[in-house]
């Protein structure tokens, strides 16, 4: 699986219908947290009734609970600004796969 970056450097994984990021622990560093993989594929159903709501740091957490909830720890633990790069990364893998943003 190739190895990907965010424009500010942080690593990520893309294998087959899967985003696969590694969080940062407490020291800023990589690999020593499990691995948080998000689908690339959602039923309309996660995000029809967040319509019209702002993607904020609280519906980003409630997209991805919804298509990961054995996950939700995991997310609760990072770093606000890792959380949000990576939702970032993440968002941009589904556009890419899908032709389409969340709002489309």
């Amino acid at each position: 699986m190739p190895e990907k970056t965010t424009k500010a450097g942080a690593p990520y994984t893309v294998t087959g219908k899967k985003f696969v990021w590694q969080p940062l622990d407490d020291n800023d560093e990589r690999g020593n947290l499990p691995a948080v993989e998000i689908p690339l594929r959602m039923k309309l159903k996660v995000i029809r009734d967040l319509a019209g709501r702002d993607l904020d740091v609280s519906a980003m957490f409630e997209i991805l609970e919804r298509l990961m909830p054995n996950q939700a720890d995991a997310l609760d633990e990072m770093d606000v600004a890792d959380f949000q790069a990576m939702f970032t990364a993440w968002q941009q893998e589904y556009q890419g796969l899908n032709g389409a943003s969340l709002g489309e």
